[in-house]
């Protein structure tokens, strides 16, 4: 009878555990001792927990853990901060946005290993302007690796995308600007990396809470806002939110609402730049172009629209927008009998999709224009970032019949060995090199070295951005294939096209100064 109730005693105490676990207590102990069945079951039972708190440990790591440098991530951060900014009486609290200056050209010339090694040694210098090791710094996280619901008491430090960190100042930490300060010195100090000694900077943006936000994720971006305007201000400083910085991060975010909302409602519209040959002025392609008319504030810069784009992650968006509508007037031209080569920008966002080449081709079969007359521009650091990813998509992209040109060539860190294996067609030399010959007396010396190049590996020339006579002249001496600017022609209309390709081809293009 004693034995019964033992063993009844142990297969209730296995029952209550076992609801226990599926009631979502994952930390239950399984209170059962024996050298019986039960005992084998309450033992594997055990296994099963262990087994199930190590997955859920894991998957937690990978919901709130950065991979690279073992600091909270973005999502952390962000639970981090509700809890401080809900908390009752917890009074203010600061944000600090981090942004690397110089960054990626660390990681153009070293390799993403030697990034990575970067981002790691920055987060102990942050660390330790705090008096802290990372060792030493709470992580805020249960034992089975779930964020705690308690406000942080201490500093929090998290890496929330590339080269961006941010820090979470509680209230009674020392004064934020003092903080930043010390931040902005350590960055100072150069970095010992891929046996290589690297130097960068940081951009710092601040923002406090209650007095710049009311929620966390306005926090935020303010702060983010801030670190742009420290970067825009000439970086390596910091920028602390204000009333008149708050105005313009309110009209950013109006702009941003609606261009998302020109995007959905097809008001993008599209202008069309003229590419012609260097010695007889012929025109060969055209540049598309995106422009946007706002219903209140009138035409809106691409240098202004495109970059809010970018943050506010619009580009794959736009991007289809500008491509769908460049195809279409390919096929309008054709049909009025003018097969014209177009060339789209595409933006990182874009190229890095693993479905760009099909969902180029599902649009140019849609519209019934052949491959061959679409160009696609992407820049040398894009085509730098990450290059096997590239090789795949422009290899994609060469098989499907498209050209490819890379923009803005001569001004990134490009391995000459890397570029020789990629397949692309052209390079445009970038505008700032064209400008630098007028500029400087050098500027004719690296022009001409950086045309060699292309030209040593193969690729015909674009010069763009011409828009005096002595830049063209230099230009045509250097053997450069084709030329755009505004010398030649501005942005026009898609009905000026045709006639503007007829007459260059006919009586060349007409310089209206000597």
């Amino acid at each position: 009878m004693l034995a019964a109730r033992k063993l009844t005693s142990q297969i209730l105490a296995l029952r209550n555990s076992t609801e226990a676990l599926v009631s979502g207590d994952y930390n239950v102990a399984v209170d059962v001792d024996c050298a019986c069945e039960v005992g084998g079951l309450a033992d594997s039972f055990r296994k099963m927990v262990e087994r199930l708190n190590s997955n859920i440990f894991r998957m937690n790591q990978l919901a709130y853990v950065d991979g690279v440098t073992g600091l909270p991530n973005r999502a952390m951060s962000f639970h981090l901060l509700s809890r401080l900014t809900t908390a009752p009486d917890m009074g203010s609290s600061t944000v600090l946005y981090i942004d690397l200056d110089g960054f990626k050209r660390v990681n153009d010339l070293y390799g993403h290993e030697a990034g990575d090694e970067l981002l790691r040694a920055v987060s102990v210098r942050i660390a330790s302007a705090f008096n802290r090791s990372l060792e030493s710094m709470e992580s805020y996280m249960t034992p089975i690796g779930e964020p705690c619901d308690e406000p942080p008491g201490d500093v929090v430090l998290a890496r929330v995308s590339g080269d961006e960190f941010v820090v979470l100042l509680p209230p009674n930490s020392e004064q934020a600007d003092v903080l930043a300060a010390k931040i902005l010195d350590r960055m100072h100090e150069p970095f010992k990396i891929a046996g290589a000694t690297v130097n960068i900077g940081a951009s710092i943006g601040m923002a406090r809470y209650p007095e710049d936000a009311s929620t966390p994720e306005e926090l935020l971006n303010i702060a983010d806002f801030a670190m742009y305007e420290a970067k825009r201000n000439g970086r390596d400083r910091v920028v602390a939110s204000s009333p008149s910085l708050r105005a313009s991060w309110q009209d950013r975010r109006d702009v941003e609402r609606d261009l998302r909302q020109a995007i959905e409602n097809d008001d993008i519209t599209l202008a069309y730049q003229p590419r012609l040959t260097t010695g007889e002025l012929n025109c060969s392609a055209v540049e598309a172009l995106a422009r946007w008319h706002h219903p209140t504030r009138g035409n809106i810069s691409p240098s202004v629209f495109v970059p809010i784009a970018e943050q506010g992650g619009l580009m794959p968006l736009l991007g289809a927008t500008v491509f769908e509508k460049a195809v279409q007037q390919c096929r309008i031209w054709q049909d009025d009998g003018l097969d014209l080569s177009v060339s789209v920008n595409v933006s990182p966002a874009e190229f890095a999709a693993p479905d760009l080449v099909a969902r180029l081709i599902s649009i140019l079969k849609r519209h019934d224009v052949a491959s061959d007359l679409i160009e696609i521009e992407i820049t040398e650091t894009m085509a730098m970032r990450d290059f096997e990813t590239t090789q795949e998509q422009m290899t994609g992209l060469r098989n499907a019949g498209f050209r490819i040109a890379i923009d803005d060539f001569g001004t990134g860190y490009s391995n000459l060995s890397q570029l020789s294996r990629l397949p692309y067609t052209s390079v445009k030399l970038d505008r700032s090199l064209i400008l630098d010959v007028l500029r400087r007396d050098t500027g004719l010396s690296i022009l001409h070295a950086v045309t060699s190049m292309a030209k040593a590996l193969g690729q015909s020339t674009i010069a763009e951005g011409i828009e005096t006579d002595t830049q063209y002249e230099a230009i045509k001496a250097l053997g450069c294939e084709e030329v755009q600017g505004f010398l030649f022609a501005r942005p026009m209309t898609p009905d000026r096209i045709p006639d503007f390709v007829y007459r260059t081809q006919s009586e060349g293009l007409q310089l209206k100064t000597a």
